[in-house]
């Protein structure tokens, strides 16, 4: 494959395209604007949401998954923010916004946009499950990284389909796409990614979770910064999702239809305190934990 010179500034250039080309939907860029990422005050939050019929009625489908609600279905946004966490309703409405972006569905060799979709909430969901499990960080907020690890994808196919069907083309059981676009780009989807996070106001450790999702025990150098993940204040974030990312590509639910994952280092699980015996108990809550998330799949 061919070398590719100044690497840092053609991600650039695809970073500045990307500000102009893929912004933050308006209602999710005000709702982190305003604080409300956070959780804040949910009866203003649902009167705004309800003001959207498309997104009320998706954010109101997505609340009855059984991840957020195991009783009586919600009858209307009003209803489930009575009982959801005003943290919760506020990023899932974030997602519900940045769905738009894989629709309409589209497919390009072995990619398509309804399966990455797919992949990025089981990861979320997976990511959830190991927050609570083995960490002390925030369950909902992991399940936003994991939502997000891939945004760098789809934005590499909005973007350029051409430049991304010949990545693809690639791609095979030794060639995974993140290894495939460094060595045609000089830099990947976690790269790109991570700076797209960064330009929409996403927390710092959403955005390093997708930076190294691939490769969390490596560093990778984006706007300037010089990052080891697993030796930073996020690595139980950057752990959680690299761990998702892996147990679903090989539970059959990757971000294509053909990929190959390499298990992340031992490290990356020692950090966590993953024995055989906890990975064991993680996978056997693997499908029971997709299949709560079906509805937002």
């Amino acid at each position: 494959m061919p070398s590719v010179s100044k690497p840092s500034n053609r991600l650039g250039l695809r970073v500045e395209q990307a500000r102009w080309e893929l912004p933050l939907p308006d209602g999710a860029r005000r709702l982190i604007a305003s604080g409300d990422f956070d959780g804040r005050d949910n009866e203003s939050l649902v009167v705004w949401l309800n003001s959207d019929p498309i997104l009320s009625d998706r954010l109101l489908r997505w609340c009855n998954a059984p991840l957020y609600n195991l009783s009586q279905p919600y009858q209307s946004l009003k209803a489930a923010a009575t009982v959801m966490d005003g943290r919760d309703l506020s990023q899932l409405a974030v997602l519900a916004w940045i769905r738009g972006l894989f629709a309409p569905e589209r497919q390009i060799d072995i990619y398509t946009r309804g399966r990455l979709w797919a992949h990025s909430i089981s990861v979320a969901a997976v990511s959830s499950l190991i927050a609570r499990t083995c960490t002390e960080i925030d369950a909902s907020m992991a399940f936003i990284a994991g939502a997000l690890h891939d945004i760098g994808m789809i934005a590499s196919e909005r973007l350029d389909a051409e430049s991304f069907a010949e990545t693809l083309s690639l791609v095979d059981e030794l060639s995974p796409v993140h290894d495939v676009e460094m060595e045609q780009q000089g830099w990947n989807h976690g790269q790109l990614g991570s700076a797209i996070l960064e330009q929409w106001g996403m927390p710092e450790s959403i955005s390093l979770a997708a930076l190294h999702h691939h490769s969390p025990h490596k560093i990778l150098q984006t706007a300037g910064s010089n990052l080891n993940a697993i030796d930073s204040q996020h690595a139980d974030m950057v752990c959680c999702v690299a761990i998702a990312n892996y147990l679903c590509s090989r539970a059959g639910w990757g971000s294509l239809s053909a990929n190959s994952i390499a298990a992340p280092k031992d490290r990356v699980f020692q950090h966590l305190g993953i024995d055989s015996g906890l990975l064991t108990i993680l996978w056997q809550q693997l499908y029971p934990t997709i299949e709560s998330v079906a509805v937002i799949r």
